[in-house]
């Protein structure tokens, strides 16, 4: 007969592995299935510029809620049938920014983000990265003037701007065969329209194509800097060969 003493240590010994199980399996759940994440839509292929979306084009994958961008879509249904405005990478979350406003057409009025612009300026194949901006791309416009002593000088006027169209067209084709156009379409604020028009009185402006995988958070704000760098009792960054220097704003004379 097995003593009671026996019988009752292995009462408590049994009751604290259980207890312990389920502490155990409570916090594998709470880890497998963490109520601090969200589904957001990426795309499921790569989409181009122009081209409405469909169901085998986008999915939901599971991120951090503290991750979530602004302006994610939750359901990929919210999605079909808008026209993207830019080119989207497999497995990018896509943004309300990116697409047309829902039922719109591909018309480029359709295409401008609210509150921006879409202005063009004329473009060629040796000062414009012989060709190869494509609708979709980012570019910065550079500004090539004369300084107060006559010497031709250069600076960045605005930085990473959406290319909505080359010549008339509004869809990216193969970047692997350069395509020649004569002018671009650029979405900007009015601010940055103010700028490049004003660009044109003061000299010659062309393009410079960026890394298409470049965040906005990488990008300095210029607006404010644009403002002064043409003035003259401000000092701006420019560029002659190799060197670098501070000098005072291009005037147009």
């Amino acid at each position: 007969m097995i003593p009671q003493r026996r019988i009752l240590v292995a009462f408590i010994v049994a009751s604290i592995v259980g207890i312990l199980a389920i502490a155990m399996a409570t916090v594998w759940l709470k880890t497998s299935n963490p109520v601090n994440s969200t589904q957001v839509v990426v795309a499921n292929r790569p989409i181009t510029a122009g081209i409405a979306i469909s169901a085998d084009d986008v999915k939901l994958i599971d991120i951090a809620k503290e991750a979530l961008p602004l302006g994610a879509a939750h359901k990929v249904e919210l999605l079909f049938g808008r026209i993207s405005k830019v080119n989207i990478a497999p497995g990018e979350i896509i943004l309300d920014r990116m697409l047309n406003l829902p039922g719109a057409t591909g018309g480029l009025a359709y295409s401008i983000t609210p509150g921006m612009r879409a202005i063009s300026m004329g473009v060629n194949e040796i000062s414009d990265v012989a060709g190869f901006v494509l609708p979709g791309n980012y570019v910065d416009v550079l500004l090539t003037a004369k300084d107060d002593s006559g010497r031709p000088t250069s600076k960045i006027l605005l930085n990473r701007i959406l290319v909505l169209a080359v010549a008339q067209d509004r869809l990216a084709t193969d970047e692997a065969k350069p395509k020649l156009a004569s002018s671009v379409t650029l979405e900007v604020t009015p601010t940055q329209a103010n700028q490049l028009d004003e660009g044109r009185s003061l000299g010659t402006l062309s393009l410079t194509l960026r890394n298409q995988s470049e965040s906005n958070a990488a990008v300095v704000p210029t607006d404010d800097k644009l403002k002064k760098s043409i003035s003259t009792e401000n000092g701006v960054e420019v560029i002659r060969g190799t060197s670098v220097r501070i000098e005072s704003g291009l005037r147009g004379k």
